[in-house]
């Protein structure tokens, strides 16, 4: 009977270590949001104001792709929902007239500490 319960108490432990170690990594399927605006200017003209049908980009922890990607409303409002906690990444392209490849970016840098966390972002540049 000793035996029994000792193995009992050693696979709960082990149960208990597998479950404590299995810490989720940034990306889809939690419940904290990341959420903003995008400002826009015109590059010709004096137009500027919160911006639609802007793409704004999210990447999960040190990846330097887009992992997600978002259009803003008619506000210029857009969100990342169902983010589990972790390092993020969000941008947007902007037309650059003097740039290289004839584009910037304007980029922040995100952190999620809590798991129902929701972070808003500053304004993100935009210019078209």
């Amino acid at each position: 009977m000793k035996n029994g319960i000792k193995i009992s108490i050693l696979l709960a432990a082990l149960f208990f270590v597998v479950l404590s170690s299995c810490k989720k990594e940034p990306g889809d399927g939690g419940q904290a949001t990341i959420h903003g605006k995008v400002y826009a200017y015109k590059t010709t003209g004096t137009d500027s104001g919160y911006k639609s049908g802007v793409n704004v980009y999210l990447s999960y922890g040190s990846n330097t792709w887009e992992d997600q990607n978002a259009n803003s409303s008619y506000t210029g409002e857009y969100a990342f929902p169902y983010l589990h906690t972790g390092d993020y990444t969000v941008w947007v392209l902007s037309k650059c007239d003097t740039c290289p490849l004839k584009q910037t970016y304007d980029v922040v840098h995100v952190t999620i500490d809590k798991p129902k966390e929701t972070v808003e972002v500053r304004d993100l540049i935009n210019y078209y």
